[in-house]
């Protein structure tokens, strides 16, 4: 099965693409989520991520809505474009807070908007909330 909610009861590990431009926060990610048992992708910007996740098919992905390339908007407008991806769960990483950045990010499809600095609490909250 390729979809994005696949069921877990195969034994595969929940999939999730990490996409942030900043090196030490991807390491970091990666090794955090890998930690809980999630199988990781990382990506350092939109169009790379966009190509991964065509392949990867991420049950979730973390998005940096600041990226080279595409932004993280524009890698969720394609991700829900996409007939694999569309039923991804995507959440938005980024330091912006104001109404503006939320009504932009939930009208490019992210199901969810983090302000950095992230919490191990904040994030794993975000991911349990989702889970289907």
């Amino acid at each position: 099965m390729t979809n994005a909610r696949r069921s877990w009861s195969d034994g595969e590990k929940p999939r999730i693409m990490v996409v942030e431009d900043d090196a030490d926060s991807a390491i970091g990610l990666e090794r955090l989520l890998t930690l809980f048992g999630y199988e990781i992708r990382v990506e350092h910007d939109g169009l790379a991520a966009v190509r991964c996740a065509r392949e990867f098919v991420p049950w979730a992905a973390l998005i940096d809505l600041t990226l080279p390339k595409l932004d993280g908007c524009g890698v969720a407008r394609r991700l829900r474009e996409n007939a694999e991806t569309r039923d991804s769960v995507l959440i938005a990483m980024t330091g912006w807070g104001d109404d503006a950045h939320y009504v932009s990010s939930f009208q490019a499809g992210f199901d969810r908007h983090l302000i950095k600095p992230l919490t191990v609490e904040t994030l794993m909250d975000a991911l349990m909330a989702t889970h289907a």
